[in-house]
């Protein structure tokens, strides 16, 4: 998790503003809040999320010739891999996410005592991927896989 961690706060830190104090994270328990601006994480969301489904849908395209989604029939679509729609559900998911609901679980998640979020995360890993092979062996493709 450290990579992602890392790719997140070099990706994202230029959106925050410090509001109280400076940023010190010691035992993993958050010193000060920070706020974001709602129109850059907006922008970098939706941006991260179509390059993500871009190079997902290249790929699952190109190896295993399976097409999870299609926006062929969608405005402004790129080879039927992304559209500007998803771009935009990407982009106020993310804001909401970051601008509104982490403080909230952040506050909630780092109450619980430590053993129980490793164990919980790992369970969540272990779904995700369980998941990402059912989705390989039992793949959602045809009329109707697009909304």
């Amino acid at each position: 998790m450290g990579l992602v961690r890392w790719s997140f706060t070099v990706f994202f830190h230029h959106s925050s503003k410090k509001i109280s104090g400076a940023t010190h994270l010691s035992g993993r328990t958050f010193r000060s809040k920070i706020k974001y601006h709602p129109i850059t994480i907006f922008t970098k969301t939706a941006l991260l999320g179509t390059a993500l489904e871009l190079v997902i849908g290249w790929l699952l395209n190109t190896f295993f010739h399976l097409r999870y989604w299609d926006y062929s029939s969608y405005p402004y679509n790129f080879h039927g891999y992304i559209c500007l729609f998803s771009a935009i559900g990407f982009g106020i998911a993310g804001m909401l996410w970051i601008c509104v609901f982490s403080n909230i679980f952040r506050k909630y998640w780092f109450s619980l005592p430590p053993g129980f979020r490793r164990c919980f995360n790992s369970m969540l890993v272990l779904l995700f991927l369980a998941d990402c092979a059912a989705a390989l062996i039992f793949p959602n493709a045809g009329h109707g896989i697009t909304f």
